[in-house]
């Protein structure tokens, strides 16, 4: 159980770190719609390149926090580690929502109708294990699709 928390820390630690990655992407994206001629240029889409990267690491960190959210629930179920491991999901899914939004909305809003009412079923003090495992599972095809389609 240790190793998976450590683990676990890892993966929101790399998420927050990668974070950082997609902000400087927005001033290259001003500048190539003030510059029309920048977009002919094959290098002019290194920074939304990186920024794919970054939502696809990301999402993957998503998709491995609902993995073990979901061991805890077939495991002993301990509804503080449930509650925490809720957190740690949306601290990850956080580092890269706004990127997703922004990019990808429909399928943005499709991931959160699942995604949300798992980390708020997560934080209930009296926990529906039964909607927890449907919604992990919901939104982990979700977000499984999304890479998909992406890639």
């Amino acid at each position: 159980m240790n190793g998976f928390r450590v683990i676990t820390s890892g993966v929101v630690l790399g998420a927050i770190l990668l974070s950082g990655c997609g902000n400087s992407a927005e001033p290259d994206e001003a500048q190539q719609e003030k510059s029309p001629v920048m977009n002919e240029n094959p290098d002019s889409n290194t920074g939304e390149t990186q920024n794919m990267e970054v939502i696809k690491k990301g999402v993957g960190d998503v998709i491995q926090s609902i993995k073990g959210l979901q061991s805890e629930l077939s495991a002993e179920a301990d509804p503080e580690r449930i509650q925490e491991m809720g957190k740690e999901l949306s601290s990850v899914w956080d580092s890269i929502e706004k990127q997703v939004e922004d990019e990808y909305p429909d399928w943005y809003e499709r991931i959160e109708k699942n995604l949300y009412p798992l980390i708020g079923e997560s934080g209930n003090p009296e926990k529906d294990l039964e909607k927890i495992k449907r919604l992990s599972e919901a939104t982990k095809e979700d977000l499984q699709l999304f890479l998909e389609e992406v890639n």
